[in-house]
């Protein structure tokens, strides 16, 4: 996977290549990294949390299917 930073003003954008809303912007490349790093982190919590969701409502459905198939 590949990180790209590029200097923006005073600071750093730090984004990965193939997915351009995955970036994070510091004042060193080193804390641009770690803050790309923190937003890769809420992103996987975020769907984690939605994977969970739908797993949820699929069960919910598949129960439903069951009691009509009866």
């Amino acid at each position: 996977m590949d990180i790209v930073i590029k200097r923006d003003g005073e600071g750093y954008i730090a984004e990965i290549k193939w997915k351009k809303s995955l970036y994070a912007y510091w004042y060193s490349e080193e804390e641009a990294v770690n803050e790309l790093k923190n937003v890769v982190d809420m992103m996987v919590e975020y769907y984690s949390e939605e994977i969970s969701l739908q797993k949820k409502i699929q069960k919910h459905l598949l129960n439903k299917q069951i009691k009509y198939a009866v």
